[in-house]
């Protein structure tokens, strides 16, 4: 009878424990699960010194480079859904951008330049050919390594990529303040995918969009870092990739003006998947990169 008293007290406190860290840390939990499952596809860790500090990097699988770099307040972590069919073709590389991830600075300021630079101290040891799928911001930064490496670039990948300056964006839908503020961002990020949550959840959410280094990286894009005036020079083959209902970038408007700015880009909806297909429909946004990748005539 000691000895189950005993058994049973320890399971109300383990119970107790895990109820507690939940509600304080859930979001810390998540990432830490995100970021197992993309060690899981990418298993090889490299760290990188750049001026602001150590840029981390994650790889795996053999064959071309397929470079995936994630978009605000994301990380490396964020495309774990989707990394491990894409290895299974092509030696994959995830970066955690500097303020993002396991990645410095740890403090501000955060500018366009120094994410930029963490992406070029990432690649540096990489083969020429690369191919990037970058989101959001990591599209925009994907650009800006094109146009200035456009011999190491092979292809661009931008799934509801930033770059083209865009007075509409709302900035609640990027760093919200309120419980609804943040579920509407979950929203726009997943569409209808997005999952329900707790309060306790969403203030946590909240609580970490108020990271000064991404306040910082904010300003600077309201101070306007675009790269307008050198889209139409962009040598390198593009494709662009919409998840679709999108209110931070949406396709009429936005999406339709980027494209007619990249010389001979190709437009490819994803419906029902938001800003950022890789969390919400990670099987049909794996499925079309595949495809697009897919050498002429190549068999399914």
């Amino acid at each position: 009878m000691r000895i189950a008293a005993l058994l049973a007290g320890f399971l109300v406190v383990a119970l107790s424990a895990g109820a507690y860290l939940l509600s304080t840390r859930a979001v810390e939990i998540t990432a830490w699960a995100q970021h197992a499952a993309l060690k899981s596809a990418l298993p090889e860790h490299e760290v990188f010194e750049t001026d602001r500090g150590e840029v981390h990097r994650y790889s795996g699988g053999e064959g071309n480079v397929l470079v995936l770099v994630h978009g605000f307040g994301d990380s490396a972590g964020g495309w774990a859904l989707v990394a491990r069919a894409l290895a299974e073709h092509y030696r994959v590389v995830a970066v955690d951008l500097p303020g993002h991830g396991a990645s410095d600075p740890q403090a501000p300021p955060l500018g366009f330049d120094d994410v930029a630079a963490g992406l070029e101290a990432a690649l540096e040891d990489q083969s020429d050919e690369l191919v990037l799928l970058g989101n959001s911001l990591g599209g925009w930064v994907a650009m800006q390594f094109a146009l200035d490496h456009p011999s190491r670039v092979q292809r661009l990948l931008l799934l509801n990529s930033g770059g083209a300056s865009w007075a509409r964006v709302d900035e609640a839908l990027l760093l919200p303040t309120t419980r609804e503020e943040q579920r509407a961002k979950n929203h726009a990020i997943m569409a209808d995918k997005a999952p329900p949550l707790p309060g306790f959840f969403l203030d946590q959410l909240i609580e970490r969009g108020h990271d000064p280094r991404l306040q910082s990286l904010w300003v600077e894009h309201q101070q306007g870092h675009y790269l307008d005036a050198q889209l139409p020079e962009l040598q390198v083959p593009a494709d662009m990739l919409w998840g679709t209902p999108d209110p931070i970038f949406p396709v009429d408007g936005y999406a339709d003006r980027l494209r007619a700015a990249l010389p001979g880009a190709s437009l490819h909806l994803l419906e029902e998947c938001g800003h950022a297909p890789q969390y919400s429909c990670p099987d049909d946004l794996g499925e079309l990169v595949l495809a697009l990748l897919r050498p002429a005539g190549a068999g399914p």
